[in-house]
């Protein structure tokens, strides 16, 4: 439905083709659109592993494919939601491979659509990122982190919190390549154990890296063993492997939550997104994941011909969930 005002959505969007036809493709609005747009505060939208590269390539252009157009395209795509949604995540690799500032630069406009339109937009770290040249993008980062020289996050949504964890396992040199596999910091390690045991509402944990990688020093456990300690802890959602799967963590405990693994923004692997939205379930609330997958690719899908296995995949995980009891 529209909303009952004089600026409506296909105004608001019609007003974004146009600066896009005229600038050459998306870009964000000076001012922020009419605030009586109409959004759904119990939903968000779930992207992760953007990989938008800047001028890489010796020819200084883009690096192909151009991760940019599957931003551009989900960006849309979220922006013609009606209602919009209150919230979307951004579980890391926002930058392409070495984290660098043209990167960050690249994707801002298409990103910056979001919060032009009054969405909550949240940005987490992975291993192709680097904090330095993304806070010279974002710098309000700086001030939202909840633990010096990392970007933690916690955002308040109408039903969770959501906790975005920064995972990444930085070299302390720009453009480099960072370790694969993600790490906490120490500060960051205190600080889970001193709050998430006491914490007064139900919460999500988000990361980029898997629930298993995130170790901590003191008692040399994962976070997959800690997570039984979180009593409102309802779930572990983060993205790396490109492939949307579903598992549970704390199986040997009563105190088991689900994992979610989310798919590539357009990279490689399961291209899409999820929503997370919340619902009745059995008299309960529950937050309940949905995939929107848009392709299958390997190697850029860069082939002569497409494997039967590609599509074989799309349909066997079309319209899969995940649901979190609240």
């Amino acid at each position: 439905m529209k909303p009952e005002t004089s600026f409506s959505r296909r105004d608001f969007l019609r007003g974004l083709a146009a600066l896009a036809a005229a600038t050459g493709g998306p870009r964000f609005c000076a001012a922020a659109p009419s605030p009586k747009l109409k959004f759904d505060e119990h939903l968000a939208v779930l992207l992760s592993d953007i990989h938008v590269n800047g001028l890489d390539a010796p020819d200084g252009k883009p690096i192909k494919p151009d991760m940019r157009n599957s931003l551009a395209a989900n960006v849309a795509e979220i922006l013609r939601m009606d209602p919009l949604p209150r919230h979307v995540f951004v579980f890391g690799d926002i930058a392409h491979l070495h984290g660098r500032l043209a990167d960050y630069k690249r994707s801002f406009p298409d990103l910056k659509l979001l919060v032009d339109a009054g969405i909550e937009l949240t940005l987490g770290m992975g291993n192709h990122d680097h904090r330095k040249a993304f806070l010279e993008v974002w710098p309000e980062y700086a001030k939202r982190s909840l633990v010096p020289g990392a970007i933690h996050t916690v955002t308040h949504c109408a039903d969770y919190d959501f906790i975005m964890l920064d995972s990444l396992d930085e070299k302390d040199v720009p453009d480099a390549w960072n370790p694969t596999n993600g790490a906490l910091s120490p500060a960051a390690q205190e600080w889970i154990a001193a709050e998430l045991p006491k914490w007064p509402r139900p919460f999500f944990i988000g990361a980029h890296h898997p629930i298993w990688q995130l170790k901590f020093d003191k008692t040399k456990k994962s976070m997959e063993h800690m997570i039984g300690a979180f009593p409102n802890c309802r779930g572990y959602i983060h993205g790396h492997d490109h492939i949307w799967k579903t598992n549970v963590v704390n199986w040997r405990n009563p105190a088991t939550v689900p994992l979610l693994t989310l798919p590539s923004n357009g990279f490689w692997g399961d291209i899409g997104y999820a929503t997370l939205h919340t619902i009745e379930r059995n008299g309960r609330k529950a937050a309940q994941a949905r995939l929107v997958i848009k392709d299958f690719v390997l190697n850029g899908g860069n082939l002569s011909s497409r494997p039967a296995m590609w599509d074989a995949r799309i349909e066997d995980v079309q319209g899969a969930k995940c649901t979190f009891v609240l």
